[in-house]
């Protein structure tokens, strides 16, 4: 049985954003001028996509999930307030218990070598990806112990999960959840044991590969069966791949003009630009994610007393961080969610930049504080807010001991989870939705990096699990939002930037709330 009063809610919300798609799609033209037909743009991916096989390339990636999102499509987009937009489907009903979601596909849909868009396409996808070596990873990503995928009929497809996910639209539309891109299903029966699949495609999405270079860039052009041929802008889109600081040769290449849009990710190129005043078309948004924030480990002495974190919380002023580091070009994080979300949450603030009251507190505390390690990894923006927070704590009486170390399996992120690191500075995300987000930080949870055991947080927890609507989730997730600015497991410092500069004759750019950023919706203006 399938809810009558969420599918309800749901079909509205559909509608709304409908016409919400209408701006979405088209690069909000209502504030820019028309789109225009034909032509070519040279955009920015940092990296080599790797290929287009997922059981290859088990990971995401900027540049990867650029290309994949022209070629292929998703079966919904979020728009920036994070409901969720009709694509490739037209509507998704949960049942009863939330475990398995009845997705209805957009019928006359064809992929780029002719074939209609059915069920058939999902299951074999599916069956594929969770019969492989990798299984475990691919359910990870849609969270809930994804179990399997059945078509129905021709044009209905059903997941089914082992526990309930409330999760899953907002898993299906958001952009670093790379599964959802697939190839034909008689194009990949005929193909996938082909030594080079992982080279071929035959998405359903508005554009189609005309040639890939290693380590030099892709070129896609029009998919001649697209379902919506009004997006369809340009004739022709090179992503070239531009690797090194933004500063360097990226930016070089924009500011002589052989790229026509390139991305900031950390705020140093989008500072270059906003200093050429109105030359370049900026858009500055977020990526979903929380960039950076500030974490305490509580199995360590002193971390285990509450009053400690929040002084150590109150010595950071986070939005001098934002200015220095970011160069303003991130937004404050004063919680999980961004404005604008429809899971931000009124009159949240994690402990305010207070020096004075941090030496009350530990004053309080009454003890002699060791000196902390502070953790991060050897990037450049992630060391530099490691550095401004240890001369901050300094200020109030707190040492503490810089450690960088490296991605791989012996890195930062493997002393975390084995319990090595007393405080550390590092991202968190990605924002999905409040039931799969943070969930981790319950007492019993093997995720729990922070080794916190708070009844406060684990109460608050168990309410956003058993809520069922919107407004339900909401009112749980904001009640945990508060808890956690109180017990302070971590502090969140900046939401991850995700800055758009364009030549002034690209059209179409809007800023972006998500890992991608639609090149292939963009236009040349005459």
């Amino acid at each position: 049985m399938y809810l009558a009063i969420s599918h309800h809610k749901f079909k509205l919300s559909l509608l709304a954003g409908v016409a919400a798609a209408v701006a979405f799609a088209a690069g909000d033209v209502a504030a820019q001028d028309q789109p225009v037909k034909g032509g070519k743009l040279t955009v920015h991916i940092n990296r080599d996509i790797g290929g287009f096989d997922h059981i290859k390339v088990p990971q995401g990636g900027m540049g990867r999930y650029q290309v994949l999102w022209a070629v292929h499509e998703r079966l919904f987009e979020l728009d920036a307030g994070g409901n969720p937009v009709p694509r490739l489907a037209v509507k998704a009903s949960p049942s009863d218990n939330f475990k398995t979601w009845r997705v209805e596909l957009r019928k006359g849909v064809k992929f780029s070598n002719g074939e209609e868009l059915t069920s058939e396409a999902y299951t074999h996808h599916f069956a594929r990806l969770l019969g492989s070596g990798l299984a475990g990873r691919f359910k990870a990503q849609l969270g809930s112990n994804l179990q399997k995928v059945t078509g129905p009929d021709k044009y209905t497809v059903e997941f089914q999960f082992a526990e309930s996910n409330l999760a899953f639209i907002e898993a299906m539309a958001t952009g670093g959840n790379y599964i959802w891109y697939l190839n034909a299903p008689g194009f990949a029966k005929k193909n996938e044991n082909d030594p080079n699949y992982n080279r071929m495609s035959a998405g359903a999405g508005a554009y189609m590969v005309k040639e890939w270079v290693p380590g030099k860039g892709v070129t896609l052009v029009k998919n001649p069966n697209y379902w919506n041929p009004k997006e369809q802008h340009l004739d022709e889109l090179f992503y070239r791949i531009t690797t090194g600081p933004e500063t360097a040769a990226a930016w070089n290449a924009f500011a002589a003009g052989d790229l026509d849009v390139m991305w900031s990710l950390n705020g140093s190129g989008l500072a270059r630009a906003r200093k050429e005043g109105d030359k370049y078309n900026i858009a500055n948004g977020h990526r979903g994610q929380l960039h950076m924030s500030i974490n305490f480990q509580t199995i360590h002495k002193p971390l285990e007393d509450n009053r400690v974190r929040l002084a150590l919380a109150h010595a950071i002023d986070r939005k001098a961080i934002i200015k220095i580091v970011g160069r303003n070009a991130p937004t404050f994080a004063d919680q999980s969610f961004p404005p604008g979300s429809k899971w931000f949450c009124d009159n949240i603030a994690y402990p305010e930049f207070n020096p004075e009251k941090a030496k009350k507190l530990l004053a309080e505390f009454g003890q002699p504080i060791p000196v902390l390690p502070i953790w991060t990894l050897n990037i450049p923006a992630m060391r530099k807010t490691a550095e401004i927070i240890q001369a901050m704590w300094k200020k109030v009486g707190v040492e503490s001991e810089l450690k960088v170390g490296g991605r791989g399996p012996t890195g930062v992120v493997f002393k975390i989870v084995k319990g090595e690191t007393p405080t550390w500075a590092n991202p968190r995300g990605s924002l999905v939705h409040p039931t799969v987000f943070n969930m981790d930080l319950h007492s019993q949870s093997k995720n729990n990096i922070w080794r916190i055991k708070s009844p406060k947080l684990d109460a608050a927890i168990a309410k956003v699990r058993a809520a069922r609507t919107d407004a339900e989730i909401k009112a749980a997730h904001c009640a945990f939002e508060q808890a956690k600015t109180e017990v302070v497991p971590y502090m969140p410092i900046q939401y991850a930037p995700n800055a758009i500069m364009a030549q002034k004759h690209v059209g179409g750019v809007v800023p972006p709330h998500d890992p991608l950023l639609g090149y292939h919706r963009f236009w040349r203006k005459k």
